[in-house]
């Protein structure tokens, strides 16, 4: 079984993650959920799920397949991430980090996942993470400046991409707080890419 209690995964399902559960319901027993938004309802049966103790094996996996978690729900969700009953292990799917607070990110541990799962960035997010600072945030001035709104948005989509092939915290939770904050109405687009642009590391 994996040594983590709980584990996330990147993809529209379990099968699309690319992750093999074969040789572990073995030794777990599975229970699939899911959701196209986890609500802090859902987190409450999820809950108690989690405390029935496994039938015959020793521990029991709770796969939850989601496509977003609403904010309450991942503060639920996070209680019992943080003091999980010891026989339960948790699977989260979600085809993006994107939503994800950084507190529950920071509760996930990400295996690697099969190589039949690719990710792809685009020519915009890869001319300008080989950039120099300067021609970054030019760029960014010229995007503000001509609301170029699809731009940025492929420059948002890449550094998603960014954040599932790199696994430097510190790094990570700055990216993947301006991508979050990027949804937010009224957020300054523009202030949060320079943020990105000078948090990206140079090539």
């Amino acid at each position: 079984m994996f040594d983590h209690h709980a584990i996330l995964l990147i993809g529209a399902s379990l099968t699309d993650s690319g992750f093999d559960i074969s040789d572990k319901q073995v030794t777990s027993e599975f229970e699939f959920f899911r959701f196209d938004t986890l609500k802090i309802d859902d987190v409450r049966v999820l809950i108690k799920a989690a405390f029935i103790k496994p039938f015959v094996l020793a521990t029991k996996t709770l796969v939850i397949e989601t496509t977003t978690i609403a904010p309450e729900a991942q503060h639920a969700l996070l209680k019992i991430l943080e003091e999980p009953p010891r026989s339960t292990k948790f699977i989260l799917v979600l085809p993006s980090i994107e939503s994800l607070l950084p507190t529950l990110l920071s509760r996930l541990a990400r295996p690697a996942q099969s190589v039949a799962v690719q990710y792809h960035t685009n020519d915009v997010f890869t001319r300008f993470s080989e950039a120099s600072y300067a021609v970054r945030l030019e760029t960014i001035a010229k995007m503000a400046k001509d609301k170029d709104v699809l731009g940025m948005s492929e420059l948002r989509e890449g550094v998603l991409w960014f954040l599932e092939q790199k696994r430097n915290t510190v790094i990570s939770d700055v990216l993947h707080s301006c991508v979050s904050k990027m949804n937010i109405r009224g957020a300054s687009k523009k202030m949060l890419l320079e943020e990105i642009a000078l948090t990206l590391p140079l090539p």
